[in-house]
């Protein structure tokens, strides 16, 4: 259920953002080319009354415009389903990426470089035949210490023992 409401939310959030932009670029485009606003309706009642009084399309920038006029409404249901198929936190985070790239691409270019690899290791390489080694040594110390303790401690179990007889 909160995954429907999810995409509910997305798709809402997509088609209203990209609406709004398509809108205004489009508006823009058809202001520019045709000084016709779409959005007016007294700019449709110049085309109504222009075709009720028979007129036709005769030329090139009539075509365009009612051209324009039909793909944009698939243009816009193209860019809506479009957008909602992308990630929206990449999009968002697109003007930031961009800006980061310039900046390395102005202030990075002639900048030395600093590579820190293997920043856990001090000391001299080993090879694994010298490794298994040094564990050895360090077992067999281990061991011969505990051999020593475990001496130790039966000469005090039999000193008490002896104590006692």
């Amino acid at each position: 259920m909160l995954k429907k409401i999810l995409k509910f939310g997305k798709w809402l959030l997509v088609g209203v953002v990209w609406t709004y932009l398509f809108v205004y670029v489009s508006l823009f485009v058809t202001v520019g080319f045709w000084n016709f606003n779409y959005l007016s309706l007294s700019d449709w009642g110049i085309i109504s009354s222009y075709w009720n009084q028979g007129g036709s399309i005769k030329e090139a920038k009539d075509y365009f415009l009612f051209i324009t006029l039909i793909l944009s409404i698939l243009l816009w249901l193209a860019g809506w389903r479009y957008f909602y198929h992308r990630d929206l936190v990449a999009m968002l985070l697109a003007p930031l990426n961009w800006y980061n790239k310039r900046m390395l691409k102005k202030y990075g270019q002639n900048a030395s470089r600093i590579v820190l690899k293997n920043m856990g290791t001090t000391g001299k390489k080993l090879n694994p035949e010298e490794l298994i080694e040094e564990k050895l040594k360090d077992i067999k110390s281990g061991m011969e210490q505990q051999e020593k303790n475990s001496d130790i401690l039966r000469e005090k179990l039999k000193e008490r023992f002896e104590q006692k007889n």
